[in-house]
């Protein structure tokens, strides 16, 4: 991965998660095709407000949808799953 002195620009991100995807085996990779990586600068307020945090830089992640351990056999997936 290269040295950045400066933040990645959304290019450079989508290059980097696209190169670490491709490395995950695909007996694995296969799982997780229909998922959705969305980078943003900033949580938005609201998700700020519900975690509590006390900087915007405070969240490096965040999953959004239904843990796969609850979802409904048979049952429509959210937009995020």
């Amino acid at each position: 991965m290269p040295h950045h002195s400066t933040p990645p620009s959304s290019a450079d991100l989508e290059t980097i998660a696209a190169a670490a995807f491709a490395d995950i085996p695909e007996e694995l990779r296969r799982y997780a095709a229909d998922v959705i990586i969305r980078v943003e600068d900033f949580p938005d307020e609201e998700v700020e407000r519900e975690m509590d945090l006390e900087s915007p830089f405070d969240l490096l992640g965040l999953y959004c949808g239904t843990a796969q351990d609850i979802h409904a056999f048979g049952g429509v997936p959210s937009a995020v799953d």
